[in-house]
Order: C-alpha cells, then structure tokens, then sequence
C-alpha cells in the first residue's frame, strides 16, 4: 500500500514540474507582453513594481498574478484594480494557456494534499 502512495504522489510532484518548467518558460519570454495589454491597471502595476527585481521567480510571480486576474475578473473589476476592458481585450489563445496554467497549478497541488490524506 505505502509504495502505491508513493507512486501516486511521484506523478502529482512530476506533473506539477513540468507544469513549473512550462510557466518558467512562458514568464521569462512573455510576461513584459502580458504586463503591456494593462497599461492602466493598479494591480499589474503595483506587482511589477515589487518582482521586478526578483529575476526569473519574480516573472513567474507576475505572470501568476496576470492569470488570477484573467481566471477571477470580477474579484479585481469590482475593486477597480483592473479595467475590464483591459481583460476582455486580453488575447484569448494567451488567456486560455495562462488560465489552464494557474488551474493546473491549483488542481496539482490539492491533489498532493488530497493524495497525502487518503
């Protein structure tokens, strides 16, 4: 029984690897793109002022925060962090992969916590 648990946390831990080696390459090429298509908003602003100095994993920072906005809109329009037009604007093929990412990133890890509790 201990070995299969062992298997099944081994695949989460793997996917949730690949799943950081893909976000690592997508925020160090694209995330001063993904910060331009939100000229006006406090929020992207505020977090690029405070990763920006913190190389690879600030980039990574951002472009996480860049896909809670995209995947929870109305939690930052309904603070006017972010201007809704900004976000449907937003091109859709780089919201789905950036969307996917953060789901991805969510599901992972609560099935490693799930996997460590049953």
């Amino acid at each position: 029984m201990a070995i299969e648990d062992g298997i099944i946390a081994a695949v989460i831990i793997n996917l949730i690897i690949i799943t950081m080696i893909t976000q690592f390459f997508v925020a160090s090429r694209r995330t001063e793109y993904f910060e331009s298509l939100f000229p006006k908003s406090k929020y992207i602003k505020q977090n690029k002022l405070l990763y920006e100095r913190a190389g690879s994993i600030g980039k990574m920072m951002r472009t996480g925060a860049i896909s809670t906005v995209l995947a929870l809109p109305s939690f930052f329009t309904k603070r006017n962090l972010v201007d809704r037009q900004e976000i449907e604007g937003f091109p859709k093929k780089t919201k789905i992969l950036l969307v996917t990412l953060w789901a991805l990133h969510i599901t992972l890890f609560s099935a490693l916590i799930i996997a460590h509790y049953l």
